[in-house]
This record gives C-alpha cells, structure tokens and sequence, in this order.
C-alpha cells in the first residue's frame, strides 16, 4: 500500500493546484492515507490481542518515541 500511496501522491504534485482533477486526487490520496492508518491499527490490534492472549502478564514500558524517530538506527528508512 505504500508504493501505491507514493505514486497516488506524484501523480497530485503533478496536477495543477485547484483544479477539478487535482481535487478528485486528493481525495483518492485521502481516501488512502485512511486505509493505510487503519491498516496499521488493524495489525497493532491483532498482535496485542495475541500478546495478551498467549501471555498472564505483559508489561509495559513508557519510552521517547520521539528521540527514538530522530535516531537514524530506529526511524522509518523509506
């Protein structure tokens, strides 16, 4: 889903801004970025409920997902 998202996103940089087809564009570009954020939570959701189902007891940890996102080891490559 992501390749699709990018070139969804390149064919919007290429349409005139305020336009018809550059409206209907971001849309679909709307409409994608929803369903790649429900996608996420989906499978966040169905591996918790695994932990929990597997597991008595789960402890959690409060880390800086921020600091984490600057490291270049941890951030998003792509």
């Amino acid at each position: 889903m992501k390749e699709r998202l990018a070139k969804e996103q390149r064919v919007l940089s290429r349409r005139k801004k305020g336009s018809n087809r550059w409206e209907k564009q971001r849309l679909v570009i709307s409409r994608l970025q929803t369903k790649v954020a429900n996608q996420r939570k989906d499978w966040l959701h169905k591996k918790a409920y695994a932990f929990a189902d597997c597991y008595d007891m789960i402890v959690v940890e409060d880390l800086d997902l921020r600091a984490i996102g600057q490291n270049k080891y941890y951030a998003k490559n792509q």
